[in-house]
């Protein structure tokens, strides 16, 4: 896997490049990229029993998916930087078995079950092939962090690293690093290839379990490293892998993967090939297969001195099996040590190299890379500074650095382990859900204080009168009023006589009133005949109540309709309107408005009216009817 690490020294045309592309393709970028903390503290890895905890903790759980094996770690963390192991395991795969084939995918899902217990409560981590991940570093200007996303983006599109269709992108930011007197910004930045991510979440999800990441083992390694499992003790330093097919160098810097790249020689396939033909070539020409070079090759780091063939009586002695693979070791040397030199970091001394190895090999390896690369180097071992229970303490120095990647897999977490099926885009939909949600909680604390507030104020209210009621009432039972039911009785009796007496008083002198008030509302052209006042108490409700009864009696006898009672009036006015005869009828109708607007008089009412000759002239004869009230 090629690495490219990409300078750009011009903040202003990096600038220009940004404002003048187009951004539809750029999704909407909102989220805040942390820089990886720096620790001094380093925690232990404790090796525990899955009983002290908790039911409700949430499990890691990594899978390491290989030709030939199945690794499977479970830990759990505590805080951010200290975890516990749960539990480990190895599944052997027989040779050339196929991860398409229903046999891999029964095995592999009866592992995980069995493993895991409750799928549901474990978080699982498993791996993809670096052949389908790319991995580039690029230094970017210092830029306000609402720019800095987009910043990346065009950097890495200027420079040919994305492609939207294929490939899943992804970044993280490492920090800041001084290039040619100016602070930039160290980005790490990934692309992984679509199909191969869909292919294995579909395996998972064909096997009814629901990934959580999948990251690459260089990332499986940083977290170890990042964890304080293994703290890392130099500044800079590398990892080299040997794997059954493939190489690989990656180094570090401070915790933070700064450089990986393939490399086509010093694979275990290189060194069983190596064998056969060595073999093939002596004297004797002993033939061996790939499963039996393979098994020679095995031995040299099991501790054997030699392998017996039962058929052929043959014997490989340790050093003549190192003798057979020694090229491969010196063209993997001069590949590593170029590699270095050649990469952005040739500059800077590897301080130590680890070797973390699927093919056994042994001490005689590592001494022979320590004098070609004058580098201390050493096996990769996360468990050499732990105390491990026994059955972690009985595994080989071969299945602790095997089961290596998946322990880098169970301590994974989205805050600092990139993730291909959690990108920046999913953090940036998460942290504006997280958003809402504060702000939601905010507001529900508010209404919450509010509430709680009223409440508090209705309360003391509430206290308030409550004392004011007693007091009240304390004041109440010492009162004494000098009323009693008599007295009340007789100032009832004294007011019904005062009532009596002005009503008399009003009825006697009501004429006189009733006299002057139609003196005054009658106007110069009016003249009056007769003015007759009756009894003003001869006509009252009480006598038309009685008529209108003794009418509802006789009307069924008589078959004549009930007629409603009309109350009698009290004055009569006759008496003739003078003027012209085009006046006479509004000088009568503005007469009976003015007598009935009179607050003494209740109804008017025109009796008669019509038009007569006076002195020649034509006027109105009028009769009208008033009722006083």
């Amino acid at each position: 896997m090629s690495s490219i690490k990409k300078d750009i020294n011009s903040t202003e045309k990096l600038l220009n490049v940004i404002r003048g592309k187009d951004e539809e393709s750029f999704h909407a970028l909102s989220q805040k990229s942390n820089f990886p903390p720096s620790h001094n503290k380093t925690n232990n890895f404790k090796l525990t029993l899955p009983g002290i905890f908790s039911s409700k903790a949430k499990y890691t759980v990594g899978v390491d998916l290989g030709e030939e094996y199945i690794c499977l770690v479970k830990s759990i963390r505590h805080s951010e930087h200290d975890y516990s192991l749960i539990d480990k395991k190895i599944v052997k795969l027989d040779s050339g078995m196929s991860v398409k084939s229903s046999e891999f995918k029964n095995i592999l899902k009866s592992s995980i079950i069995n493993f895991c217990g409750n799928v549901t409560e474990c978080d699982i981590w498993t791996n993809i092939s670096t052949d389908h991940v790319s991995v580039n570093f690029l230094k970017i200007p210092r830029v306000p962090k609402k720019q800095l996303e987009k910043v990346i983006f065009w950097t890495a599109k200027k420079d040919g690293l994305i492609d939207e269709e294929n490939r899943i992108f992804d970044f993280e930011m490492q920090g800041e690093v001084l290039e040619q007197g100016n602070t930039k910004y160290s980005v790490m930045f990934y692309t992984v290839l679509k199909t191969e991510v869909q292919r294995i979440k579909s395996l998972f999800a064909d096997l009814g379990i629901a990934l959580a990441g999948i990251t690459i083992v260089p990332f499986a390694i940083q977290n170890i490293f990042r964890s304080k499992l293994m703290p890392a003790t130099e500044e800079i330093f590398a990892s080299l892998y040997i794997g059954d097919n493939s190489s690989r160098i990656d180094v570090y810097n401070k915790e933070n993967l700064v450089m990986t790249r393939g490399i086509k020689t010093g694979s275990g396939s290189s060194m069983v090939e190596a064998i056969i033909s060595c073999a093939s070539d002596k004297a004797n020409g002993i033939k061996l297969d790939y499963k039996e070079a393979k098994g020679i090759l095995s031995t040299i780091g099991a501790g054997s001195e030699k392998l017996k063939d039962a058929d052929r009586c043959k014997y490989f002695t340790k050093e003549e099996i190192i003798k057979m693979i020694f090229p491969v070791w010196e063209r993997l040397a001069r590949q590593v040590d170029l590699t270095l030199k050649t990469s952005l970091i040739g500059n800077q001394k590897i301080e130590k190299l680890y070797i973390l190895s699927s093919v056994n090999i042994d001490q005689s390896f590592l001494n022979y890379m320590t004098d070609q690369l004058s580098t201390q180097t050493e096996f990769f071992d996360a468990f050499k500074q732990n105390n491990l229970s026994s059955s972690a303490a009985s595994l080989s120095l071969y299945d602790r650095m095997l089961i290596s990647p998946a322990l880098g897999f169970s301590l994974s977490d989205n805050s600092r382990t990139p993730n291909a099926i959690y990108t920046y885009q999913e953090k940036n939909k998460e942290n504006n859900s997280r958003k809402i949600d504060r702000i939601a909680l905010v507001a529900f604390l508010a209404a919450l204080a509010i509430c709680l507030g009223t409440l508090i104020y209705q309360g003391s209210t509430l206290s308030t009168l409550k004392r004011d009621k007693v007091a009240a009432e304390k004041e109440l039972s010492l009162y004494r009023p000098l009323l009693s039911r008599e007295k009340v009785q007789q100032a009832v009796s004294e007011v019904q006589l005062k009532q009596n007496i002005a009503h008399q008083y009003a009825q006697k002198y009501l004429k006189v009133v009733a006299t002057g008030d139609i003196a005054d509302l009658t106007p110069q052209n009016i003249r009056l005949i007769r003015l007759r006042i009756s009894d003003v108490n001869a006509g009252t409700p009480d006598d038309a109540t009685n008529q209108s009864k003794i009418n509802a009696q006789q009307a069924p006898r008589d078959g004549v309709s009930q007629v409603p009672a009309v109350e009698p009036d009290n004055i009569i006015i006759e008496g003739l309107i003078l003027g012209g005869r085009d006046s006479l009828e509004s000088s009568l109708t503005q007469y009976v408005a003015k007598l009935d607007g009179s607050p003494i008089f209740s109804r008017v009412t025109v009796k008669k009216k019509e038009i007569v000759k006076f002195k020649k002239d034509d006027v109105i004869h009028f009769i009208l009817g008033v009722k006083i009230g």
